[in-house]
């Protein structure tokens, strides 16, 4: 897993200018006020250091970016790259303050050697170049991150900041750092606003687990706030590639994945798969809600009875509803396929024997429409097939992206 928390890319130190020496000069009290903040870490251990302070922080280093934006081209059609140069021109100004954390990765020795200290800026155009995304951080305790993420439009011969997200509310409850590993912005016509999808995840550490966050926003009118229309948060396996959740978000639709903990301890993890229909109001789930009768059947019994019921056979939701409550296996037998056109069997039992089987009778329809037909505590003489296959856990909507590779 990419440990941008650790590690920070330095870029070479530019000759000093008479506008360096001017970005420098505003950049102490920025300086000062980390400093501080580093000071006072210790005070704020249920918060991982951060308090209140770290907001201002937040806000004077994004606007001394926004200070900075005027240099990109007026015409944004025509700038290729020179987003890119002005982030690596602004990384150099921080090192050169001293701004950014420790260069040696030594999370073992020192794992809050980055408490206080920035990131590297980032900036990117997106969508044919009529948005552009600006992400910046702030280290914070046990190899974490508090990062931010703003969205400019470009408006009356500028960049007009038109969306953000940001953690400002610093309580153990309610604090939740994260590295943002992607922002989405949807094509919007010249007369509409886009919906935003980003994915992020906490950082620690050590562990392959952490929380995934997901959310969606609509943007609005000039002059009203973005209306965040989805907040999900979720236990997820980060560790299996250098993209672990992967995303993306159209006019009217938005779709996510990643692997999430299976009930099953002998299959570890299973393929979580989100897709929403999209309104200025609202998000709705639409298929696919799986990609295997198995996972399937997991997020049937582990999505609340009111969104499982859309995905089950109505002429035995009475039925279906009472399995439903009734869980608490945890091993899968293998699936087997039934002489019923386009239905699979998918055997649940306890390790422990406690509570007798459960068989669950699965309707597939290509690509990934799944419907839960019935259930029942004896198999089925018409489901005698092994058919492994249909559980083949390499399968996935989006390709994976192995650091290895």
């Amino acid at each position: 897993m990419r440990a941008r928390c650790l590690i920070f890319v330095f870029v070479a130190a530019l000759p000093l200018t008479a506008q360096d020496q001017n970005m420098g000069a505003n950049l102490a009290g920025l300086r000062t006020d980390l400093e501080h903040f580093r000071a006072e870490a210790p005070q704020h251990q249920e918060t991982r250091g951060a308090s209140p302070r770290l907001t201002g922080i937040k806000h004077q280093l994004r606007d001394w970016v926004e200070s900075q934006l005027g240099e990109l081209p007026s015409d944004p059609n025509g700038a290729d790259g020179s987003e890119v140069a002005l982030a690596e021109r602004l990384n150099a100004e921080f090192k050169r303050e001293h701004l950014f954390g420790e260069t040696a990765a030594t999370p073992v020795a020192n794992p809050d050697s980055a408490v206080g200290y920035l990131g590297p800026v980032k900036l990117e155009y997106r969508q044919r170049q009529a948005y552009l995304v600006l992400e910046t951080f702030v280290g914070i305790q046990d190899c974490g991150i508090d990062e931010s993420a703003y969205l400019y439009r470009w408006q009356d011969g500028h960049w007009k900041r038109i969306w953000d997200t940001e953690q400002s509310t610093y309580t153990k409850e309610r604090y939740l750092p994260q590295f943002i590993r992607a922002v989405h912005v949807s094509p919007s016509f010249a007369e509409t606003n886009p919906f935003i999808l980003t994915l992020g995840s906490d950082t620690w550490c050590t562990s392959n687990w952490h929380d995934v966050y997901v959310r969606i926003w609509k943007v609005g009118p000039s002059g009203q706030e973005p209306k965040l229309l989805m907040d999900r948060s979720e236990w997820a396996y980060l560790g299996r590639s250098d993209v672990p959740i992967e995303g993306s978000i159209g006019r009217s639709d938005a779709l996510i994945e990643y692997a999430t903990h299976s009930i099953d301890g002998g299959v570890l993890t299973r393929e979580t798969i989100l897709h929403y229909s999209l309104t200025p109001d609202k998000v709705e789930r639409i298929d696919p809600v799986a990609l295997s009768p198995r996972d399937f059947v997991e997020e049937w019994l582990a999505e609340p009875w009111e969104q499982s019921q859309l995905h089950s056979n109505p002429s035995a939701l009475d039925f279906l509803k009472k399995a439903h409550q009734d869980a608490g296996r945890d091993e899968f037998q293998p699936t087997r396929s039934c002489r019923t056109p386009e239905v699979w069997q998918v055997g649940l039992e306890s390790i422990d024997g406690k509570k007798a089987p459960v068989y669950y009778f699965v309707r597939w329809r290509p690509p990934y429409h799944f419907t839960m037909n019935r259930a029942s505590e004896r198999p089925s003489p018409d489901c005698t097939v092994l058919d492994p296959a249909a559980d083949d856990a390499t399968r996935k909507l989006f390709p994976v992206q192995d650091w290895r590779e």
